[in-house]
């Protein structure tokens, strides 16, 4: 714990503007802070485990300026949630920057670096990048279980199943949500730290930057990037394993949305943006629809659908509209 902890009572500031976990900063005196991360009972990223969350910490310290994992608590405790305690890292995000460019370098040579030199095996053992996307794609069957029945979901799945890659290469630790809002700067071009690590997975590299290119804005390994990114350990871009990665990730952050309108749905989440995300990946699920092809593996090959149906959407009140992109 911080020193002085003990004396006085701590200033708590709830920092998260996500969808995920309920993150605190925990300040007592001028100095000393923390930050906690609560899990909540339903989200975006459902299940939460603040075990897992410390795993993906220390397998990216020392490699890339991440917070340090001071303290994990199970239930039962006095917040009444699991919960972990991390270092607060320096650093403030970056919206639009007048100058992106040394800061793009920097993003890029970070993933490089979590790529080659982040410990994978200390969260899956899984062999290759085609054993991951195996792994990876179950996993979301169980999200999309978590959800509601949906016909563009229904290809998807379908659609990457059929053309999953069978690379023997070997899988990295992929952050699972490398974009500019999610690190902080010290000074242009100098990372304080990476967070929101809960999406990370042992998987393709080219998924953080699919993921980029999605999301990243300015921020994304494309172009220029490229060539820092390689330089600093990053693997050779294949043009039709990207092509994959780049449906892949629009599917987990469509099914990320679905998620969290679920859970507001079945009482497990009480935050009402949850209903205009949803929404979002809703009106992004149906354009999945224009995936499907001759030769799809019949549905029950893949994966059994949610039994639930949509459970609508709620109009909320001065909540902008969010496109499918945003998520």
């Amino acid at each position: 714990m911080p020193r002085g902890a003990g004396g006085g009572s701590p200033e708590v500031t709830r920092l998260d503007g996500g969808y995920s976990w309920i993150t605190l900063r925990v300040r007592w005196g001028t100095d000393d802070a923390v930050i906690v991360r609560v899990a909540p009972v339903g989200g975006t990223v459902e299940p939460y485990d603040p075990a897992a969350e410390a795993r993906r910490l220390r397998a990216v310290a020392g490699v890339v300026p991440a917070p340090e994992v001071l303290v994990v608590c199970e239930e039962p405790n006095r917040i009444g949630r699991p919960f972990g305690v991390h270092t607060l890292v320096p650093g403030e995000a970056q919206r639009r920057p007048a100058d992106p460019a040394p800061y793009r370098e920097a993003l890029a040579a970070a993933l490089g670096a979590l790529h080659r030199r982040a410990d994978a095996q200390a969260l899956d053992d899984v062999a290759t990048v085609g054993a991951a996307y195996e792994a990876e794609l179950a996993r979301q069957a169980e999200a999309y279980r978590r959800c509601w029945r949906h016909p563009g979901i229904d290809v998807a799945m379908r659609w990457l199943a059929r053309h999953r890659p069978e690379s023997e290469d070997r899988p990295v630790l992929c952050h699972g949500d490398f974009r500019p809002a999610n690190v902080l700067w010290t000074a242009p071009g100098v990372i304080g730290g990476i967070i929101d690590w809960e999406r990370a997975w042992v998987g393709d590299p080219l998924c953080d930057v699919a993921l980029s290119m999605h999301l990243g804005g300015w921020g994304s390994i494309e172009g220029e990037a490229v060539a820092p990114y390689r330089a600093a350990g990053g693997v050779d871009i294949d043009a039709d394993r990207l092509r994959y990665a780049l449906r892949f990730e629009r599917v987990r952050s469509i099914l990320s949305g679905m998620q969290g309108l679920a859970a507001l749905a079945a009482g497990r989440a009480d935050d009402s943006r949850l209903a205009d995300i949803g929404a979002a990946a809703q009106a992004g699920a149906w354009e999945l629809v224009a995936w499907l092809e001759p030769d799809l593996p019949p549905l029950g090959e893949v994966l059994d659908p949610p039994e639930t149906s949509y459970p609508g959407h709620a109009e909320v009140s001065g909540l902008p509209q969010v496109h499918w992109r945003d998520l």
